[in-house]
C-alpha cells in the first residue's frame, strides 16, 4: 500500500499561462490542508510555484502538474507516486483537472452531491492510504465524455453548486437547454443566454454568466440540447398551417413533437434551427431528442405511416443535421434511438447515436448525469 505523508511541505508545481491549471491547483491545496488540519500537522495548505521558479524544493514533497496543451477534447491524464514527489499529467487543461480530482478521489474524497463532501479517514498519525499503483485514463474514440445535462426541473439556484460538484466528480461538459440560448435575433455575437432566460434567471439566481465564467475556470465545455428537437417546430404556426403538426386518431396534434415528412415541416426544422446555430458558431456539439417522455409520439399521417417512429425521428435529424453541415462544418447532432436500426433511412454523418437518455437507468453508465435526477 502506498500513502500520502501530509506532515512534509509540499510544493505544488505548474505550468504558467493556463487559468484552469491554477484553478484546479488551488483546489488541490484546499483539499491538502483539509487534510493537514485532519491530523494535526500544523502545516500550511502546499503552495503554488510556476514551473519557471528557481527555488529548492524538498525532495518528495513536490506535485508536478504536467499539460500537453492538447484540444480539450482530449481529457485523458495519468498521475503516479514516485521518489520525488507525485506527477499529475493532463492530456489538456480539461484532462488535468479530470486528473487532479481522481488523485483525491484516490486518497478518499468523495462528493455524492452538490455542497457535500466526505473526507478520507487518517491511515496512521500522518499518513492517508493511496489507492494503489498508477492510474491512466487516456482519451480514445472509445473514451466515454461525461456530460451534466440542466434538466427543466432542476433550481437555479443550486446550478453553481451542481457545477462544482461536476467538476469534483470529472465531468466534462455541461449541456444547458437550446431553449435558454434561443437568440432574440438571427445574429451572432450576443450573448450566450438569450434575454428572457437572463431576466428570469437573475432574480432566481444572478447572473448566468457567471456559470459560463465559472465553467471556463475548469476548462469544461459547453454544448446545447436535450429534448429540444420540437423547439424547431414552433407551435404558433398551428393557427396557420397544421399539416406540419403530427396526427393522431385522424386528427392534427400540435403537442409532442411534429410531422416529418411534411416539405413545410422541413423547411421550418432547417430555417428556425439555422438561426440557433450561427448564433452559437463556439458551440461545436447539439443533443436534439424528441420531447421529453414522448420520445416514440410520432406522426401517423397517411405519408408518415409508411415509416417506423424510428425513421420519422431519422427523417427530422437529417434535415437539422444539413442544416448544421451548412453553417458549421465542423458541429456535430446527437440523436436518440434505442434500439439503433440498420437498413433503412441513413443518418447523416454529422449525427452520433445515444441509446439512454439522462435519468434513465444505465445512463450514467454511458456518461449522461441529469440536474434534476
Amino acid at each position: 500500500m502506498i500513502s500520502f505523508d501530509v506532515s512534509k511541505e509540499w510544493v505544488i508545481r505548474i505550468p504558467p499561462g493556463i487559468p484552469a491549471i491554477k484553478k484546479a491547483a488551488e483546489d488541490l491545496s484546499h483539499y491538502i490542508g483539509l487534510l493537514q488540519r485532519q491530523a494535526k500537522t500544523l502545516k500550511q495548505p502546499p503552495v503554488l510555484k510556476a514551473m519557471s521558479e528557481k527555488s529548492p524544493d524538498a525532495p518528495g514533497a513536490v506535485i508536478f502538474l504536467i499539460v500537453r496543451q492538447e484540444t480539450r477534447e482530449k481529457n485523458g491524464f495519468s498521475w503516479r507516486v514516485g521518489k520525488e514527489g507525485i506527477e499529475i499529467n493532463g492530456e489538456s487543461d480539461r484532462g488535468l483537472c479530470n486528473g487532479i480530482f481522481d488523485f483525491l478521489s484516490a486518497l478518499g474524497f468523495a462528493w455524492t452531491e452538490p455542497d457535500k463532501e466526505a473526507l478520507p479517514p487518517l491511515h496512521t498519525a500522518k499518513e492517508y492510504a493511496l489507492r494503489e499503483g498508477y492510474a491512466y485514463h487516456p482519451s480514445s474514440p472509445d473514451t466515454i465524455r461525461r456530460r451534466l445535462l440542466f434538466g427543466r426541473e432542476g433550481p437555479a439556484k443550486k446550478w453553481k453548486s451542481l457545477i462544482l460538484w461536476a467538476v469534483r466528480n470529472q465531468i466534462d461538459t455541461l449541456v444547458f437547454s437550446i431553449r435558454s440560448a434561443i437568440p432574440d435575433k438571427d445574429v451572432k455575437g450576443e450573448n450566450f443566454f438569450s434575454k428572457s432566460f437572463q431576466k428570469t434567471f437573475k432574480k432566481i439566481a444572478g447572473s448566468p454568466q457567471e456559470l459560463l465564467e465559472l465553467a471556463e475556470s475548469y476548462a469544461m465545455t459547453i454544448e446545447l440540447g436535450g429534448w429540444d428537437l420540437s423547439l424547431f417546430v414552433p407551435r404558433r404556426y398551428y393557427l396557420f398551417n397544421r399539416e406540419i403538426f403530427r396526427m393522431d386518431g385522424g386528427k392534427r396534434d400540435k403537442e409532442y413533437n411534429f410531422c416529418p415528412t411534411s416539405p413545410d415541416t422541413i423547411k421550418l426544422l432547417q430555417s428556425e434551427s439555422a438561426k440557433v446555430f450561427r448564433s452559437h458558431p463556439e458551440i461545436l456539439v447539439y443533443h436534439l431528442w424528441p420531447d421529453f417522455g414522448h420520445e416514440k409520439a410520432w406522426c401517423s399521417c397517411p405519408t408518415c405511416r409508411a415509416f417506423t417512429v424510428e425513421e420519422q425521428n431519422r427523417i427530422a435529424v437529417n434535415a437539422v443535421a444539413d442544416a448544421l453541415a451548412q453553417v458549421n462544418p465542423q458541429g456535430r447532432i446527437s440523436y436518440y434511438e434505442n434500439p439503433p436500426r440498420k437498413g433503412d433511412i441513413e443518418v447523416r454523418p454529422n449525427l452520433f447515436r445515444v441509446n439512454c437518455l439522462p435519468g434513465e437507468a444505465g445512463a450514467e453508465v454511458g456518461g449522461w448525469f441529469i440536474s434534476n435526477g
